[in-house]
């Protein structure tokens, strides 16, 4: 049997020699393009190609992430890009975009494609769908526990991929849009604000402050010996905005554990959990893996804050350079170390260096623009002085001999075929509604189309309180949820037919796997929300998968989706006008630790709602995204598909009468926002220099 590949994060060329000095058999890291942690220091194009080289001579491998969504106007970058990586040989790509799949199998097929987190693969027929399209490994989703995965294994011959250990989202990975929706920092293009970190306050109890969402760390080395003998072939460490201590410890202590668990599993473990009390880390959760009602995922009383938690500030004394604050207890620190200064209203959080330690006064280091603490501000040790252990330098000071430079290029046009389409949606309005009790009153006004997200749990009550109105099966569209597990796939594979015996046979996918079971099907195929189609390329992509129709993204902006329908022949964009966007989708069980219906964010007074089903929790804005206003440009360019998001409110007769006046006179809503529609992407500026 292969040993389980160990896998690290490489953020910084000082995290590559500690992830490589300590043992893995593997890194991943990013460039300064197209990568989902932009914040992280990332590699210049020559260390990148050093780094390759030098591995390659140890046997090591090298895979590079590529998992953001691709604008419209990036695609020569990308195409570039691309090529750059072809010439390179990185032994795998990262990939999140189905346009960056397209093109990389069109031009570069050497390129050896990994399916992202981001894609939220979480059953075999998601697995089945890449491994058609020359993905040869996945990165399974975090919300998969241990007899899934095994499910998973029989059910496919790709290499499968696992998270191990490090930092959790909340969210369905792939499907949260709450940094977006407050300013354009989308998680889907590297720039997620951490939002769910943040200190929340209730709406009926505002005393009750906590981090609601903030959940614990990964850890799963207890456990390694069950994933390698379900065949998982990579064990994957997150931390690409980690330091360079953080992964010395995290992988030595993994290398430990897979090491030398073969000859005494329960020695390696203790040796091994030993070392990982110095990583600098959140508590610790086998999340979902074990057991799906875990109470242990979150600790809502503490910081969401990475760290070796030291208590709160005493008192401040400070001069222009330094600044001395005093904690409670001896905390024994030294010169050298950095701490990390939490707000106590969490509205800051700042990293300092110490200089000087007497008992309980800590002096720091002051750098021009930080803030000064103060008196209840929480501190955390986030890195030892003497924790650094000299590792070779994988990257070498001489360069010179690495010149593959991305150059410019123009792309070819990869055109859409025409897809085969059993049917041609009606144009018109479609709307999506939660609950049947909502399809009454759309039938004073029927829209064009009714969306309904079918599940396990209300497929009977759908097909009974359907009967009993007035819509038909071909005024239907049934809606698939993006988590898509084995589960599903099971409860699908049924379903559908049944469904499609009834005479529904429009559905609209937002997993991979989805697609992958509706081919069995005679049923329309439509994409999405959270299929992303950004670019003409992931347009073409869905036309060979002969999906004729798709949903813009909710996160698009105005110029994007222009420039997508210039490129597009013979597709048809289903455009989002309104809608409450479901912010996170939270698959685990944090009910078990609130029950809090409306939500405040204590910083920004943001306020939210908190929808409890029996499938997820979903997290709603107090304030919907509207551009009914929009309606009229949209139909003179040509789009004649709009697409309203009732889910979420409570629906009746005079408000979905007041939404379809609004839209037929092409009026701006009052008490709404535009999202991303005029402004686009946060950093979309900076990149167009």
């Amino acid at each position: 049997m292969n040993r389980i590949e160990l896998l690290a994060p490489a953020g910084s060329p000082e995290a590559l020699d500690a992830a490589i000095g300590e043992g893995a058999d593997a890194v991943y890291l990013g460039l300064r393009d197209f990568n989902a942690r932009a914040r992280a220091k990332n590699f210049a194009y020559r260390q990148f190609e050093c780094a390759v080289d030098r591995l390659h001579a140890m046997k090591r491998k090298v895979y590079v992430t590529l998992n953001t969504i691709i604008e419209e106007h990036e695609t020569s970058r990308l195409y570039n890009f691309l090529k750059y990586l072809s010439a390179v040989e990185p032994d795998g790509l990262i990939v999140q975009d189905m346009g960056v799949a397209a093109m990389a199998n069109a031009y570069f097929p050497n390129l050896r494609l990994h399916c992202s987190t981001q894609m939220n693969v979480s059953s075999s027929e998601g697995v089945n769908f890449w491994s058609k399209q020359n993905f040869r490994r996945v990165v399974i989703s975090r919300e998969l526990d241990l007899q899934q995965i095994k499910e998973i294994r029989r059910n496919t011959s790709a290499q499968l991929e696992v998270f191990c250990h490090g930092a959790l989202c909340v969210s369905l990975s792939g499907a949260c849009l709450f940094s977006s929706y407050f300013g354009g920092k989308s998680a889907n293009r590297g720039r997620c604000t951490q939002a769910c970190r943040r200190l929340y306050a209730s709406v009926a109890n505002p005393a009750n402050k906590k981090f609601f969402f903030s959940l614990n760390d990964l850890q799963l080395i207890n456990y390694i010996p069950e994933l390698e003998e379900a065949g998982i072939n990579s064990l994957k460490i997150e931390g690409r905005m980690k330091s360079h201590q953080y992964i010395a410890s995290v992988v030595r202590a993994y290398r430990t554990m897979i090491d030398e668990y073969p000859n005494d599993r329960d020695a390696a473990f203790q040796k091994a959990a030993a070392i990982l009390r110095n990583d600098f880390a959140r508590d610790k959760t086998e999340f979902l893996f074990m057991d799906r009602g875990n109470r242990n995922i979150i600790s809502p009383e503490k910081s969401g804050q990475t760290g070796i938690a030291l208590g709160s500030i005493q008192s401040v004394l400070a001069d222009n350079a330094e600044v001395i604050i005093t904690l409670a207890k001896n905390a024994e620190l030294q010169p050298g170390d950095h701490l990390r200064i939490q707000a106590e209203d969490d509205s800051s959080r700042e990293t300092y260096k110490v200089t000087n330690v007497e008992n309980r006064e800590i002096t720091l280091r002051l750098t021009d623009g930080k803030p000064l603490p103060n008196e209840g501000d929480r501190v955390f040790l986030v890195s030892r002085q003497d924790f650094d252990k000299p590792y070779e330098k994988i990257i070498g000071a001489d360069l010179e001999k690495y010149r593959h430079h991305p150059g410019i290029t123009p792309v070819p046009q990869l055109l859409p075929i025409v897809p085969k389409s059993l049917l041609k949606l009606r144009d018109g309005i479609f709307v999506k509604i939660g609950k049947t009790a909502d399809m009454y009153p759309l039938q004073t006004q029927k829209p064009d189309y009714l969306i309904f997200p079918v599940t396990s749990g209300n497929i009977d009550e759908f097909l009974s309180t359907i009967s009993k109105t007035q819509f038909k099966p071909d005024d239907v569209i049934i809606y698939m949820e993006p988590y898509f597990d084995e589960n599903a796939c099971n409860f699908w594979s049924s379903a559908a037919q049944k469904l499609v015996d009834r005479g529904f046979n429009k559905f609209m996918a937002n997993n991979y796997g989805q697609l992958n079971v509706l081919r069995r099907f005679s049923a329309e195929r439509i994409a999405g929300p959270y299929l992303y189609v950004f670019n003409s390329f992931a347009a073409a992509f869905l036309a060979e998968q002969h999906v004729r129709n798709f949903v813009s993204p909710l996160e698009n902006n105005k110029r994007n989706l222009y420039q997508v329908q210039e490129h597009i022949k013979n597709q048809n964009i289903i455009v989002p006008i309104f809608a409450y966007p479901e912010l996170f989708q939270i698959i685990s069980r944090l009910d078990n630790h609130f029950h809090e219906k409306f939500l405040k964010d204590v910083q920004t007074d943001y306020e939210f709602s908190v929808e409890y089903g029996k499938e997820k929790i979903t997290v709603l804005p107090e304030i919907p995204f509207s551009i009914t206003d929009k309606v009229n440009d949209l139909k003179k360019r040509g789009f004649k598909k709009f697409f309203v998001d009732l889910t979420g409110m409570k629906v009746s007769k005079s408000l979905y009468r007041e939404i379809l006046q609004y839209i037929s006179e092409s009026r701006h809503m009052e008490q709404t926002c535009r999202f991303n529609w005029k402004d686009g992407f946060y950093f979309d500026k900076a990149d167009d220099k």
